[in-house]
């Protein structure tokens, strides 16, 4: 059966409590010496939610009065990217408050974490203290913006607060349950308080007295059975029974214990956008689910992951679906592109309970969020069976966005083996199971998509090119010439330097150069690709992070920027030259598909040998993952079996470290791109988007791309040139 006998659970608070803590950082002032405001946690990776009343307090700008509504717009900021040495160039509505808990300044009830009023909204910037580090994040969404008339923040009293430095963290666990009521079971609240001149970590235990529910804030109130003192606000709360996230402290009750949280189905009045990428729900929902999942998948970490923990404390005893079912399940649908519509979900779920959900506070928005809704169903099979038929529903529902098909085939396959793994389950329903995708599939109208012609076959352009080459006898300087290469005719050169450049001084030196080929190439519409050309030592060259304009965008966030290899391996045999010719018209004209050569669920492996390699498809678009300081040489055996095209990731990864989104991201990447002539501008936009600070795509740091056209060979050395 699924789940674990009470006699086999573990203390609660000693699995859960370290899980809860690890993710649990403090929200201070970026003013008054970093005063300490309040708490808040991990729910993605580079994902903090707090409380609004917390981040806005710790936004206000210095010279704002107490209550202003000034603001303090950051100036745009990314993630810090590695530029290698020299020596490593190779690698390298709110509702009233009810009489009894008033919310205004000087009554009973205050916020834990920030007393008095603060002024804000979305864009600034705050501190946020994890451990021994003191990390910067931006407000991305608070609701309220600011305080009401009189100084109360009205539910939901939430903020998400998007870092800007990268950091390798740990994220909770969200519940995925849409309850009408809340759980009487136990349940910790977290965070950080002020003691004796410090900072500590604080823990406590109650249970839900009650909910409030006018105006759809989702408060729940907490029992009076532990004190809360300051700095608790913003702070997860955790029932201890099925080791979820439910709620956020928002506030305490002043000279009394217990208090107020914020129910975490709250999250769903974040705003949605225009579509997929600007829906921020669905982009932080998405990164928290794949960050379990692959937690869960890896077989490299030796530290308790959240799936363990249900485990271990018996979450799952009696429910439809063991933890590792259940977090598999939710990485899968995470993966699907989002539904469309709240209603879309909603009518799902309809049909697979057999009745309509009546009184939900907020409408679900995400796959999710429906299948939260099919828990505690408490009659035999049918929470399994609804289960599983949503799975197969989600997998077959209409698309708003491309279609990843082997996702939607391992999430069917995920719901057939699952039922034939459950021996309470007739064979007649994996047969009506397998009927009803078919027969979904058929309605969908599923077919692959048809190449427009401008993509199946794009013309060739006008482009830059950057040639370095390497002082062999005065190592760390560089000679090099700036060219425009049109596609037919004289190559024309705009600019050389053969007296050796320094690689620091090389940004400097070639800005005015580069600027003015890009002026020959660029026309209305058509931002011309950079060819930079490298000996095959110099593959790990990060052109792409320049900024030719001083507090300009990096160069790579703005234009096309391809690889070239200088040295390519000569074709003696014209059978390999024909061989690359071929597989180049191939990802020109369809589709490409996307293999993942050296790593194997996180673990590196060998590149597959020349013969091996030549045997391949000529689709077949190889993509590399741990090569990292091999990458020159594994690029060189690539080239010399054929291929012109390749991905790579420049930085070196960490034995132990995940890499799941990186293999999800460039295949999305490459389908997204639809032929190989869309890779360089796909590129450019996960560059514009990592430079924006999108945590989303972080995989994508350092992904290079090797785009060796054979039909426009590189100028030779002795090729003739017009002056410049």
């Amino acid at each position: 059966m699924p789940g674990d006998g009470p006699d086999d659970r573990a203390d609660a608070s000693e699995v859960l409590v370290p899980l809860v803590s690890a993710a649990t950082v403090r929200i201070h002032s970026a003013q008054d010496g970093g005063r300490l405001l309040g708490s808040g946690f991990f729910i993605a990776p580079n994902w903090v939610l707090t409380c609004a009343h917390v981040a806005l307090e710790g936004a206000r700008p210095a010279s704002a009065a107490r209550g202003s509504g000034g603001s303090e717009q950051p100036a745009p900021s990314a993630p810090p990217v590695r530029v290698p040495s020299p020596a490593r160039l190779a690698a390298a509505a709110h509702p009233p408050a009810p009489p009894h808990t008033p919310t205004r300044p000087g009554a009973h009830l205050a916020a834990p974490g920030a007393e008095g009023t603060g002024a804000g909204g979305t864009g600034h910037r705050v501190s946020i203290g994890y451990g021994e580090k003191t990390l910067s994040g931006v407000v991305e969404w608070s609701e309220p913006a600011a305080p009401v008339p009189g100084g109360s923040w009205p539910a939901p009293d939430l903020a998400l607060i998007r870092l800007i430095d990268a950091v390798d963290h740990p994220c909770v666990w969200l519940t995925e349950r849409t309850a009408k009521g809340y759980t009487t079971n136990q349940v910790a609240f977290f965070g950080w308080v002020p003691l004796d001149g410090e900072n500590v970590s604080y823990t406590g235990r109650c249970t839900i007295s009650g909910q409030l529910v006018a105006g759809s804030g989702g408060l729940l109130r907490l029992g009076n059975e532990d004190e809360m003192p300051h700095g608790l606000s913003g702070g997860p709360v955790v029932d201890l029974v099925r080791g979820e996230v439910i709620g956020v402290v928002k506030a305490r009750r002043k000279g009394h214990d217990g208090g107020l949280a914020v129910g975490i189905q709250q999250l769903r009045r974040l705003p949605s956008g225009n579509g997929p990428e600007d829906d921020l729900y669905e982009r932080v929902m998405t990164a928290h689910d794949l960050y379990h999942a692959d937690q869960h998948d890896s077989v490299h970490g030796r530290d308790t992951t959240w799936t363990d923990a249900h485990s271990e404390i018996g979450a799952a005893a009696g429910r439809a679906l063991t933890p590792g079912q259940r977090t598999r399940l939710l990485g899968l649908l995470a993966q699907l592109p989002p539904p469309v519509g709240a209603r879309g979900v909603q009518d799902i779920v309809t049909e697979v309970r057999g009745a309509p959900v009546h009184g939900l506070p907020v409408a679900p928005r995400t796959w999710r969020d429906g299948l939260g809704l099919l828990y505690d169903l408490r009659r035999g099979t049918a929470e399994l069976e609804s289960v599983l038929r949503y799975a197969v529903q989600a997998a077959t529902a209409p698309r708003v966005a491309a279609v990843d098909e082997a996702v939607e085939r391992r999430l069917a396959q995920w719901a057939q083996e699952t039922a034939a793994a459950d021996v309470r389950l007739t064979r007649l329903f994996r047969t009506t199971l397998l009927t009803e995708r078919r027969s979904r599939l058929r309605a969908r109208e599923l077919v692959p998509p048809v190449l427009p012609p401008h993509l199946a076959a794009t013309a060739a352009r006008t482009e830059a090119l950057l040639e370095i080459i390497p002082r062999g006898w005065e190592p760390g300087r560089y000679d090099w010439r700036v060219c425009v290469v049109p596609p037919g005719g004289e190559v024309d050169c705009v600019a050389e330097d053969f007296r050796g450049t320094a690689f620091a001084e090389l940004p400097v030196r070639l800005a005015e150069p580069l600027a003015e080929a890009f002026r020959r190439c660029d026309e209305p519409g058509y931002t011309a690709t950079l060819q930079l050309a490298l000996p095959g030592a110099l593959v790990g060259f990060a052109a792409d992070a320049w900024r030719l304009v001083p507090g300009g965008a990096a160069l790579g966030a703005e234009r096309p920027i391809v690889v070239r290899r200088t040295d390519p391996p000569v074709d003696e045999d014209p059978a390999l030259a024909e061989e690359r010719h071929t597989r180049w018209r191939a990802l020109h004209r369809s589709a490409p598909a996307a293999v993942v050569l050296d790593c194997d669920e996180s673990t590196a492996g060998p590149l597959p040998d020349d013969a091996d390699l030549r045997l391949r498809p000529p689709q077949t678009l190889p993509v590399l993952c741990r090569s990292g300081d091999d990458a020159p040489e594994v690029l060189h055996a690539l080239v010399r079996s054929g291929y012109a095209i390749a991905l790579w990731r420049r930085d070196p990864l960490d034995r132990d470290a995940l890499c799941a989104d990186f293999h999800r991201g460039t295949a999305r990447a490459v389908r997204a791109a639809r032929t190989a002539s869309g890779l360089p501008r796909e590129l450019v936009a996960l560059r514009a988007k990592v430079a924006a600070g999108m945590p989303e795509t972080f995989w994508s740091s350092g992904l290079t791309l090797l785009y060796d056209d054979p039909t426009r060979p590189l100028p030779g050395t002795d090729e003739l040139l017009e002056t410049p």
